[in-house]
């Protein structure tokens, strides 16, 4: 249902100021002011688990009701809101095609690697970001630090799912029908297939913590931290991780290898949607 407008003084379509039409560009930097003011209206919406009455809203967006409405006629006539039959105030159908536009604009790939260099600075190890390719978990980014890690895992790589970090993560969140054959396979490869339940429990360990640690189990002398990136359907979309030498990686869960791994997943998975309260799903 569309807001429908008052007559008189609140027949209003946006505030504007005669040095608005100075730069249509919008490149200067006093910009719009009633565009900022109706982006705090939205935003509140956003956050909102629900529609709100215009005395709620106001008092979220911190201004008085009568300025919240004259707002909400303009976003209401081009769709960015709506007013129920309650006359609560709720995003509206053109807010929910730029939200699915920005959505599809997202790339799990490329966010992430614009953070390697960060979480291998961070860390002190080498960075590696992988994504489930037809043959399980596949290295597509690999960022060196000072001190690399003499191994073979290199863009193109395929990490076991049974014995490295960030093929365990993937377990953890992918449905078992997606890895299994994969598992089953490397471990007739190793020759040790070890207990069912023991890896059921390391995949719900990564699950609580949504943190991955691997020391020297894949590559003795080797350490390795791994976490879930997940996109804002809580989908698991690609797994970020660190690898070092044992002696220069600290393998504490409280260390700062760790916490660089477990901060700069949460800055990814913000960046594509996934809140940090919603819970992961399987795919």
């Amino acid at each position: 249902m569309t807001i429908q407008p008052l007559a008189g003084k609140f027949d209003f379509a946006m505030e504007r100021k005669p040095e608005d039409d100075d730069d249509p560009t919008g490149r200067g930097r006093a910009g719009v002011q009633s565009v900022e003011v109706a982006a705090r209206l939205l935003d509140v919406l956003a956050a909102a688990s629900g529609a709100l009455t215009l005395k709620d809203l106001a008092a979220k967006a911190q201004m008085s009701a009568s300025k919240a409405h004259r707002y909400l006629v303009s976003l209401a006539r081009t769709g960015l809101v709506e007013q129920d039959a309650t006359g609560r105030y709720d995003l509206g159908i053109r807010a929910l095609s730029v939200g699915l536009a920005a959505l599809g604009r997202i790339d799990a790939v490329r966010i992430a690697t614009d953070e390697l260099e960060r979480l291998s600075d961070d860390a002190g190890a080498t960075a590696v970001l992988a994504v489930w390719g037809e043959h399980g978990a596949t290295v597509v980014r690999f960022q060196e630090n000072a001190n690399p890690v003499r191994m073979n895992v290199r863009v193109g790589s395929t990490l076991p799912v049974t014995q490295s970090a960030i093929g365990q993560v993937f377990a953890a969140f992918l449905p078992r029908d997606a890895w299994a054959a994969i598992a089953d396979a490397e471990w007739d490869r190793f020759g040790e297939r070890g207990e069912p339940a023991v890896f059921a429990a390391l995949l719900e360990s990564v699950r609580v913590r949504r943190l991955n640690r691997n020391i020297g189990v894949y590559i003795p002398g080797v350490s390795a931290f791994a976490a879930p990136l997940f996109d804002t359907q809580g989908r698991i979309s690609a797994v970020i991780g660190i690898l070092g030498h044992e002696p220069s990686i600290a393998a504490a869960w409280d260390a700062a290898p760790a916490r660089a791994v477990a901060v700069i997943a949460r800055d990814v998975c913000r960046q594509l949607g996934f809140q940090d309260d919603a819970a992961p799903v399987a795919i």
